[in-house]
């Protein structure tokens, strides 16, 4: 990795859902046990209960220790965000009086904002013309009146809005990157310390009226695929098929990206997302780059254009010697087939249909700017069953491979 990403979770607009502790401050000043039940969607470890009263915009004073009290680590997701414009959501919960979103460019949240949401039924709120240029830090909390007292719950944790680093290698040949990547730090009693980027494939509108280079250096495809060998340019990413019962892509490969994201997260590793909407704008290349700078593996989930329901299968480096010596590529060729290979092994260990031996070499752009391991996984094509009883058995043999890649 070329960042500390064990530190910071990484986000352009997030869906905090959390379960909190309240507990009450008397008139003496001492801290008396009451609590608020958020709905939380995972369960995680119980973190440290000593809790925070907000005083001014950036102080805040700590509270006795409550003895017995914890709290399980909210569930973040994506919402919608855009470069200087994010809007946080979470859970509504009838006993509440309102939230507190607190903000801040220092991750100690030195010098923060606090935003007050009254209201029970309040669920989200717009963080608007945030400095597109800066990072953020982001976490929430609960109230509750009772009388002349007020209750807090533990804030959430923390999601930091990291803006696009034009600095970054191979940076300038994405051509749409309005919007940001989250990475997920997993609350696992045993963390991998590993980060593995999940891709949830296609789901950028307008992607396709923009071309990008195929390779770095310019030169031409060398196999087929959604681009014809012999190209030098290609959409910086396209629309995706559809599948037979009229799904999008887009939107089967995006269900099947938040089941993976949190089986992942359960077995210890952090998940970097570059895309949880429905429309992502970041092209094929600025996904890649994300991958490259604040993950460990880069996993794109797809479903391929036939209707004979073959089965998953990897796309593999085609074995062409250009292709190979060409950097990237040269550098993590092998690494990415050690990856296809583990996750497809994965998939058939967990019931999973694999299309003959597994792999197609192909061409692509994922792989001809990525220099970290990375696969485009299929996990079926337009035919393949998509529910989410599916979706479950596929997500839990990625986590399969991956935890052979780890061993």
């Amino acid at each position: 990795m070329n960042r500390n990403t064990i530190k910071k979770i990484i986000a352009s607009g997030l869906i905090i859902v959390t379960t909190v502790v309240f507990a009450e401050i008397n008139n003496n000043g001492l801290k008396m046990p009451g609590n608020i039940a958020f709905n939380s969607i995972v369960e995680a470890e119980e973190i440290s209960t000593g809790n925070t009263e907000a005083v001014k915009e950036d102080k805040s004073k700590v509270l006795p220790e409550v003895k017995n009290y914890s709290l399980k680590q909210s569930n973040i997701n994506i919402l919608s965000g855009k470069s200087g414009n994010v809007t946080v959501s979470w859970t509504k919960n009838s006993k509440a009086n309102g939230y507190q979103i607190q903000y801040s460019t220092d991750q100690n949240f030195v010098s923060s904002k606090i935003k007050t949401i009254k209201g029970q039924n309040k669920n989200s709120t717009k963080l608007a013309k945030l400095n597109s240029k800066k990072n953020y830090y982001v976490r929430v909390r609960g109230y509750a009146k009772k009388g002349r007292n007020k209750y807090y719950s533990d804030w959430s944790s923390c999601a930091e809005i990291i803006s696009w680093n034009s600095k970054w290698e191979f940076a300038s040949y994405s051509k749409i990157h309005t919007d940001s990547a989250v990475l997920y730090f997993s609350s696992a009693s045993k963390v991998k310390n590993k980060t593995v980027c999940i891709n949830a494939g296609h789901g950028t509108k307008g992607g396709e009226s923009v071309k990008t280079l195929c390779h770095p250096d310019g030169s031409a495809k060398v196999t087929g695929g959604s681009t014809s060998q012999g190209a030098i340019r290609a959409t910086s990413i396209n629309g995706g098929t559809t599948l037979n019962d009229g799904t999008p892509e887009a939107k089967a490969t995006l269900n099947l990206a938040m089941i993976v994201k949190q089986k992942l997260l359960k077995a210890g590793y952090n998940v970097l997302m570059v895309r949880e909407g429905e429309d992502a704008q970041i092209d094929n290349i600025g996904r890649t780059v994300y991958a490259n700078n604040c993950a460990d593996y880069h996993i794109a989930l797809h479903y391929d254009s036939t209707s004979s329901n073959k089965g998953a299968f990897y796309i593999g480096v085609p074995d062409n010697q250009s292709y190979k010596n060409m950097y990237p590529v040269s550098k993590n060729w092998k690494k990415h087939n050690k990856l296809g290979k583990n996750l497809v092994l994965g998939m058939k260990n967990a019931g999973v249909k694999i299309h003959g031996n597994g792999v197609m070499g192909i061409d692509l752009t994922q792989t001809s700017y990525s220099t970290i391991p990375s696969v485009d996984l299929e996990v079926g094509d337009k035919s393949s069953n998509h529910s989410n009883k599916t979706l479950e058995t596929i997500a839990v043999g990625i986590v399969k491979g991956m935890n052979k890649v780890n061993k």
